[in-house]
């Protein structure tokens, strides 16, 4: 017989023993063993139970530090991993000092016998399996540590005394006049707001200063959980007494030589680590920041990747006309006040008729069964469909105000600011089939006629990129020399420049020419040519880029071939030989401050929940995640299946790391558009607990009808949750405010800010988690 085969029934025992109706539970549960097998459980138990009085002193026995810590009423040497189990395990014996408490505690996996014959290195291969590489740290976007004090590093223990009388043992990471940062046993509950009591014995006697024995109370800001080792926990804590002595030991400790630099950088870190996945993310994101003023759009973000959303609103002279999507009727209705956040879905499409441009949208609530249904049918098979979420916010008074910490030269910039949107493109190309399911409507196709966008007025809002660096890819020179415009052989118009560079031109007609972006047209430098005497300038070849409404102020760029490489050239000859005579046309770059202070109001508003994955072992791993709090329903349920304060996203990507991560993410140049996947989640809660869930992606389906079979069943007996999931490759993370903020951090700890920017050059890809269930609800017509 082998005792460990019948571990589970002991353990059942042992609570029970002593008690007056032991054996007759005794007999129960051991009806179906033979005698000596139940002889051989009980004296077990016994010996268990057995009262012990061994002094348990774990110093240099086991991977941790140690210290003093009492209970039944003996002092003994325990490490965090002990105490926790002291603790977890205490209730099982009747919390009394016997012999199997006492193996628990000096028997822990991180005992050096254990260690030494297992082999550390395999302990911890052993520990990981495929689901840690989706399970992903947890960072607050928009949410900085701003401390006022430097802070002292020291370890020394620490006695609190929580209410009812519970006391244990910790040591102290840090200390400030006004906080304090503990690390304590995981054993215990410990809640945010808690009060409690804190003594610092060693330094009583060390300092010889009985004042430390007085307790110092403090209240529990943060409660931050270990990734590496869950047997201990840190506790951030705020001063509500004041302490004379300890400050005293405090400025005293760090006007020393060797402690006087010992100041803790650590929220720096912790802040330019932040801001480093913050900007990662701003520079991946696909959706348009929007920044109002009353009902009229100011300013638009743009990033290297939602340039071709902020491009599709551009007509057939390249104008933005993303005003008309931005109705002053559509942002008054989402801007109402009273409203925190408000969100609408918008179909899109254009139609190209004689040259010109047309575009269509209709938010949700603008249409009735019957005109969406005739919208879909009009729209979704042509290439230009899109399914946007406009969402958008409101300003606090007190939020602007906030602003002075951050750009306080941009305060008054930004009062007249009153709302912050999100335009986000959900289109999905597999699913488009989708709105053409719909039952057909009965309407003529007349009716979406008042859907239809006026050509102007244009839109004047200034679109401005994330990031302070040129976005020109060759400098401009201010140059007014007379030219001459052909089409087709035909003189157009006569003109003069503006600017030019050696493959790009600005031109002002002297009359209206309507055309519109990549029209070849033909330019004859009437002056040059004369001086130069070089025939390419006669019929140099270019391509509209861009008109202006009223048809006079043309953009022009070389076509890239052969016959205009001569002219190309003698412009560049040109601006080399005369550069100091030359007027540069400077590019206006955005202000720092200013972006910061943007930066600032979008990172507090996330809709959607950006994850970032990097490359380990030749596996992809998703390292990160950012959030802000409270948690999105869709968060919390990620938050609800990891651990310690993790993200577990396996069910999104453990049986399609191919198709989600690995193809998304190639090192593939100028991939603008995400790869995006569609997912569909059923889950049953119960006490607010998730009991069972099941993810499909949306081509696991054979059918449309066996995807609304799903949904229904789903909503069904449970809850239903559709969710948009979008991946790009990353080449450079960083941008040039976290390469400022770095260079400073460096200065103050080198080896740290190194190591940061080691971590953010290792991710290789990045996306965004959406919640798209109203949409797909919509879209199926399942109500």
């Amino acid at each position: 017989m082998q005792l460990d085969d019948y571990k589970a029934l002991i353990e059942q025992l042992l609570p029970v023993y002593g008690s007056e109706d032991f054996q007759q539970v005794f007999d129960s549960l051991t009806s179906s063993e033979s005698g000596p097998i139940k002889l051989r459980i009980k004296m077990e138990i016994n010996r268990l139970m057995t009262p012990c009085k061994k002094i348990i002193d774990l110093r240099g026995r086991v991977k941790g530090q140690c210290r003093p810590y009492t209970f039944n009423d003996q002092t003994h040497w325990l490490d965090d991993v002990a105490i926790n189990i002291l603790h977890r395990r205490s209730k099982v014996f009747n919390n009394q000092y016997c012999t199997g408490l006492y193996e628990a505690l000096v028997n822990t996996h991180n005992d050096f016998r254990e260690l030494h014959q297992q082999g550390e290195r395999s302990t911890l291969v052993t520990q990981k399996s495929n689901l840690e590489l989706f399970t992903a740290n947890l960072i607050r976007f928009g949410h900085y540590l701003h401390r006022e004090e430097n802070r002292l590093q020291i370890s020394t223990p620490v006695t609190i005394n929580f209410p009812l009388n519970q006391q244990i043992w910790g040591m102290t990471a840090d200390l400030s006049f006004s906080g304090a940062k503990f690390k304590v046993p995981a054993a215990f509950n410990y809640r945010l707001g808690q009060t409690i009591d804190a003594t610092f014995p060693q330094l009583a006697i060390t300092h010889d200063e009985p004042c430390f024995e007085q307790p110092h109370r403090y209240r529990i800001l943060g409660i931050d959980d270990n990734p590496e080792d869950n047997s201990f926990k840190w506790l951030r804590l705020i001063a509500l007494s004041d302490n004379e002595a300890l400050k005293t030991m405090i400025v005293e400790s760090q006007n020393k030589g060797t402690l006087r630099h010992r100041h803790n950088h650590e929220d720096k870190i912790i802040q330019a680590r932040t801001q480093g996945y913050e900007h990662c993310f701003l520079k991946h994101t696909v959706g348009i920041p929007l920044f109002f003023s009353g009902t009229e759009l100011k300013y638009a973000l743009l990033t290297d990747h939602n340039r071709y959303l902020w491009q599709y609103w551009h007509d057939e002279r390249n104008q933005p006309v993303i005003n008309q999507l931005l109705s002053e009727q559509r942002i008054a209705s989402l801007g109402r006040k009273g409203l925190k956040q408000s969100s609408t879905l918008i179909y899109c499409f254009h139609h190209d008729h004689q040259g010109s441009r047309y575009f269509y949208s209709a938010a949700l609530p603008e249409m009735d069964q019957e005109q969406r249904r005739l919208f879909w049918l009009l729209g979704a098979h042509r290439d230009s469909w899109r399914v946007m979420r406009l969402t958008v916010y409101p300003l606090r008074q007190q939020e602007l105000e906030k602003l002075n910490d951050v750009a306080p030269e941009m305060l008054e910039k930004f009062q007249d600011l009153t709302h912050v949107g999100v335009l986000q493109d959900i289109t999905h190309k597999a699913t488009q089939p989708d709105y053409r399911a719909a039952h057909k409507s009965s309407l003529d196709s007349k009716a979406i006629n008042p859907f239809r966008h006026p050509k102007n007025p244009i839109c004047l809002a200034e679109a401005i990129h994330f990031d302070p660096k040129p976005q020109r890819s060759e400098s401009r020179f201010a140059y007014k020399t007379p030219i001459s415009l052909y089409q087709q052989g035909q003189l157009i118009s006569a003109g003069h420049s503006i600017d030019f560079s050696s493959k790009g031109l600005n031109i002002n007609l002297d009359t209206p020419f309507r055309c519109k972006k990549d029209d070849p047209v033909i330019i004859k430098f009437d002056q040059l040519q004369r001086l130069a005497k070089i025939d390419i300038l006669n019929r140099m070849p270019y391509r509209v880029i861009r008109t202006s409404p009223n048809g006079k102020n043309i953009q022009l760029i070389t076509e890239g071939s052969k016959e205009s490489a001569a002219g190309e050239q003698f412009l560049r000859n040109l601006i080399k030989s005369n550069q100091e005579k030359l007027a540069l046309c400077e590019e206006q770059l955005s202000s720092p401050a200013m972006l910061l202070a943007m930066h600032q109001m979008l990172l507090t508003r996330l809709n959607s929940i950006p994850y970032f994955a990097e490359k380990i072992d030749h596996k992809i791993k998703v390292k990160t995640v950012g959030s802000n709090f409270p948690l999105t329903p869709l968060a919390d349920i990620f938050y609800q299946l990891g651990e310690h304060k993790h993200f577990d996203l396996s069910l999104l990507f453990k049986r399609r790391v191919k198709e989600m991560l690995a193809y998304p993410m190639r090192p593939i140049e100028n991939v603008r558009e995400p790869y995006v996947h569609e997912l569909y989640i059923a889950f049953q809660q119960q006490d607010g607990e998730i009991k069972k869930i099941a993810v499909k992606a949306s081509y696991e389906f054979e059918t449309l009808e066996d995807r609304i079979r799903f949904i229904t069943f789903a909503r069904k007996n449970g809850s239903f949750l559709a969710i948009r999931v979008t991946a790009l490759p990353i080449f450079n993370p960083l941008t040039a405010l976290i390469g400022e903020k770095l260079s400073e951090l460096a200065r103050l700890t080198l080896h740290r800010a190194r190591a940061l920017e080691a971590e953010f050059i290792s991710l290789i890809g990045c996306g965004e988690i959406f919640d798209i269930t109203d949409e797909v609800l919509v879209r199926l017509e399942i109500s």
